[in-house]
């Protein structure tokens, strides 16, 4: 059991030490990098839902626009829904520094 106990406080004292020297900059600039991809990969579809939408014609261009802007991203209310792409493996990783970074600012 005591051999147990130690493997586990080996294993968490040794996983946060890859982050523990991220700065709020750096940890800034991988939540950037993870936009920047997510909005490339968004641009295409978000085109096609604006497109789609102006030819129904059941929506003017600002309806559209609207509509196009807010698709794949986070929506709140009685339902959350998570945004498109955010398990890139950029984003994941921006995920889990700002969770140490949460967890251990300034260092």
């Amino acid at each position: 059991m005591r051999t147990v106990w130690l493997l586990l406080v080996a294993v968490f004292a040794i996983a946060p030490a890859g982050a523990s020297h991220l700065s709020e900059a750096e940890v800034l600039a991988m939540e950037e990098a993870c936009q920047s991809l997510r909005a490339a990969k968004l641009a295409p579809e978000k085109a096609a839902v604006y497109k789609n939408c102006m030819a129904s014609g059941e929506a003017g261009e600002p309806e559209c626009e609207a509509q196009a802007g807010a698709y794949g991203e986070i929506r709140t209310g009685a339902i959350r829904t998570l945004g498109k792409y955010y398990d890139l493996p950029e984003c994941e990783k921006a995920y889990r520094a700002r969770e140490h970074f949460k967890i251990n600012p300034g260092r």
